[in-house]
């Protein structure tokens, strides 16, 4: 029995197909070079999955598709309407509809086992909702964009009013994320929106009642960088209080959407909440997974395989390397050469996880103003790093493990390279799971005494992570750093 699902509209579509055993993945954007690429036609989306895995759909039991809300007037079988991209889906036979947040929710059960417990908050979901709390499998409370406004997109507005610039509005929350971090708590501020609840997040706060822009922009700048950061303290104490007013600590939650990937305010949940789960695809990304899981369970097919998660991207693999190749690149590495590192099947999600990832050692002198100037990006956003899973209580107090990058942790002793501006660093806990990027790290531990390094995302800024070798040769050259995939390295 075969299906698949599609997460279709303006940004991040991404396809799942389960052909009877196992559930294999893509993300449309990697195939496309084209950070958040949309599918907005039939032939697109429907020659990637015959390229990919040799589909005819015509064999195909049944399609799942998760929109964006304000596609939401369609029939669930025969023909699909998107207003929006124009875009006609005929003659499919059996089509549903997954509900937005519903998929989010069900992405997660798929990776983590079925919890009864979720909670979605994002820009919004389908028609216009923005929060959904899900409890014992059934949705206990919703909040509407359009009447209370949602912190996805509101966070977003903060964004662009401190003059971030981006090629696409998903990445304005992320860039935020890093820059709040330079400003200080403005106590009066913080005083005028502390009584506020999720239902009043339209009233959070309005800029031009607070300063003259006029007088200086220096100080304009200053004071709004002040308020973002006070901003982004009160909403990570609001989701914390949206969740008390729902769930016991001792529950067991999943949660999503793109709010989730806020390393901070997941990091504030999980101190309360140890059994919460964060899926690396928490974001739209995800959605096409959860499309499937709801035909799974539809069909109660309880046995099936998700293809190496979280490196289950449908990408140009390698062939597994070798021990040699592993210690070659260990001594380049602990030399302070940088490396970029293609290794198998790409990962899901936003972060590297050792599979498509720039690594370097993070004692090198400068090491941030390197990797800035490869990456082409922002001076302020932070690096993550990575580290053995059994040597992670070496260099963090933190008392749970972080495999996807969705936490942030205080490091025992400072390392600047991989700390931000606030002293927190992003720690990659690396099992054997693992096992390419752990057998590097294990190597690299040989020769320095350390297994912790810097790890960023194969990628320069405002493209996404790469997914083929030519990509890969093309970086490598015009950058003039080692590179390796499989056991070829190019020196």
């Amino acid at each position: 029995m075969n299906f698949i699902s599609i997460r279709l509209c303006e940004h991040d579509s991404n396809i799942s197909f389960f052909d009877g055993e196992e559930i294999h993945y893509l993300k449309s954007e990697r195939i496309f070079d084209t950070k958040h690429h949309a599918y907005n036609n039939l032939i697109e989306w429907r020659q990637t999955v015959f390229d990919h895995w040799n589909i005819d759909i015509n064999d195909v039991k049944e399609m799942s598709v998760v929109l964006d809300p304000w596609i939401y007037n369609f029939p669930l079988d025969k023909k699909i309407f998107f207003p929006s991209t124009k875009f006609y889906c005929h003659e499919l036979g059996n089509v549903t509809r997954v509900n937005h947040h519903w998929a989010h929710a069900l992405s997660n059960n798929l990776v983590h086992g079925d919890m009864k417990n979720h909670m979605i908050i994002d820009g919004f979901g389908d028609k216009d909702v923005a929060t959904t709390v899900f409890k014992n499998n059934k949705l206990v409370q919703t909040t509407s964009f359009s009447k209370h406004g949602s912190i996805g997109t509101y966070y977003g507005d903060v964004a662009l009013d401190l003059g971030i610039k981006v090629s696409h509005e998903c990445d304005l929350a992320g860039k935020l994320m890093g820059l709040q971090s330079y400003g200080s708590l403005d106590k009066g501020f913080y005083n005028t929106i502390k009584n506020f609840d999720i239902t009043k997040i339209k009233q959070i706060y309005d800029f031009n009642l607070y300063i003259d822009y006029k007088k200086d922009p220096l100080i304009a700048f200053h004071n709004k960088l002040n308020w973002a950061h006070t901003i982004h303290k009160r909403l990570g104490e609001v989701i914390l209080e949206y969740f008390k007013k729902h769930f016991k600590k001792k529950d067991t939650i999943g949660y999503a959407g793109g709010v989730a990937h806020n390393i901070i305010w997941n990091t504030l949940l999980k101190e309360e909440y140890p059994n919460l789960n964060i899926p690396p695809h928490c974001d739209d990304e995800g959605l096409s997974l959860g499309g499937v899981k709801f035909l799974l369970d539809k069909y109660k097919i309880k046995k099936y395989k998700l293809n190496n998660f979280p490196f289950c991207q449908t990408d140009e693999s390698t062939e597994e390397p070798s021990i040699d190749t592993v210690k070659k690149i260990a001594k380049y590495l602990a030399k302070g050469e940088i490396v970029a590192w293609y290794q198998g099947h790409g990962e899901i999600g936003a972060r590297a996880l050792g599979h498509r990832s720039i690594l370097m050692n993070p004692y090198v002198k400068d090491a941030k103003e390197k990797l800035n100037k490869i990456k082409n990006r922002e001076v302020y956003r932070p690096f993550g790093a990575s580290v053995l899973e059994e040597d992670y209580s070496k260099y963090t107090k933190a008392r749970y493990l972080n495999p996807y990058m969705l936490y942030v942790n205080y490091l025992i002793k400072d390392l600047d390279s991989v700390q931000h501006v606030d002293k927190t660093c992003r720690l990659q806990s690396v099992s054997k799971d693992n096992k390419y990027f752990y057998a590097l790290l294990q190597e690299y531990k040989k020769i320095t005494g350390e297994s912790l390094i810097i790890n960023t995302s194969l990628n320069i800024s405002g493209k996404p992570i790469m997914n083929n070798i030519k990509s890969l040769l093309e970086f490598k050259n015009k950058n003039n750093i080692k590179a390796v995939y499989g056991n070829t390295i190019i020196r």
